[in-house]
């Protein structure tokens, strides 16, 4: 596959995988896409639906071709074969409706190519109702069909469905290669990693490596929030570190609650701040290790000096518990200062 050309790089055997699949006719009729958001996952679902139609796929070439009709329909979005599925902005489950078009929509042949393919985009947000009904068609699915479902985790995928569709994990690539990708293919992105290179390490590694979500934020507005978030992190963990939260809890306990939509950001907040814990934890026991949040690792060593292990484990516990409490609808400002009045 021309992974390269359309910005999927990190995946090289994923995409040797599906073409040698394509070609041999052993292609599985259901797959699991895995990966963060902006990994490519979208994007390797176009390319496998493009191959399976390659009017050149039986030849020696690479597939898929990009030239053929075939090609040129699905690559541009415009093919009838190829149906995507996704949950509607507002909800947060993908309900049971869309999954039930697809049952009866399976017996239709295909309209031009040899395959239809059904993405099922936010697969992890199923309802147990739509991954059950999905189950009767995974069960037993025409010839011409596959199903590439793309999910950030599978915890809550059934298991009979998992049974039936192999998992495919996308990766992130190293940060040489997105940089090196980014300044030839993105001269935004270019402009931005050369002259602001420290902001860009903080979104790179808030993306966590993700090119699409980097791509993403530096030309939104959520850059700015990034940026913000990651500052409110460092000036809590600073405050524990050197015993001065007590003196600073009022101004800190303002930044937490100026956050619009405040339930999730403050869950994204709390997820953050775990982040840079765990990250302090494995400097004590490693020489070089990844890290989750700071991009300098000098200062981290210095920090992480100033913690126990045991103080590190008691924060991610309290930012744990307070995580909890919010998704069960619990009060934010209680729950927020009992999170901050715990690790006094």
């Amino acid at each position: 596959m021309k992974n390269n050309r359309y910005g999927i790089i990190a995946n090289d055997d994923l995409c040797n995988y599906f073409s040698a699949s394509v070609k041999s006719g052993s292609l599985s009729h259901a797959y699991i896409l895995l990966g963060d958001n902006g990994t490519g996952k979208r994007t390797l679902a176009r390319l496998v639906a493009a191959a399976l139609n390659c009017e050149q796929k039986n030849g020696d070439g690479i597939i898929p071709c990009a030239e053929c009709s075939s090609c040129k329909k699905i690559l541009s979005d415009n093919s009838a074969d190829v149906i995507t599925v996704r949950r509607e902005a507002d909800k947060v489950h993908l309900g049971v409706d869309p999954i039930r078009f697809i049952r009866d929509d399976v017996f239709y042949q295909p309209n031009d190519g040899d395959y239809k393919v059904y993405i099922i985009e936010d697969a992890h947000t199923m309802t147990a109702q739509a991954q059950n009904a999905l189950l009767l068609t995974l069960e037993e699915p025409p010839q011409y069909v596959v199903f590439l479902l793309l999910c950030e985790n599978t915890e809550t995928i059934l298991e009979t469905i998992k049974s039936r569709a192999p998992i495919l994990r996308m990766k992130t690539p190293k940060k040489e290669e997105a940089i090196e990708y980014l300044k030839q293919n993105h001269p935004s992105a270019k402009t931005y990693i050369n002259n602001s290179p420290e902001e860009f390490d903080q979104i790179y590694i808030a993306s966590k490596g993700s090119i699409g979500r980097v791509l993403e934020l530096i030309s939104s507005s959520g850059k700015k929030q990034i940026l913000q978030s990651r500052e409110l992190t460092t000036k809590l963990i600073g405050a524990l570190a050197h015993n001065t939260l007590s003196r600073d809890f009022g101004e800190i306990f303002a930044d937490f609650s100026q956050k619009r939509d405040e339930r999730e950001r403050i869950i994204a907040q709390l997820l953050e701040i775990e982040a840079a814990a765990r990250d302090l934890i494995v400097l004590k026991k490693s020489d070089c290790p990844a890290m989750l949040f700071f991009t300098d690792i000098s200062y981290a060593e210095e920090l992480s000096y100033c913690f126990s292990a045991a103080r590190l484990t008691g924060i991610i516990k309290s930012s744990e518990t307070a995580r909890i409490a919010l998704l069960k609808n619990a009060n934010i400002k209680l729950t927020l200062t009992e999170f901050l009045s715990s690790l006094i």
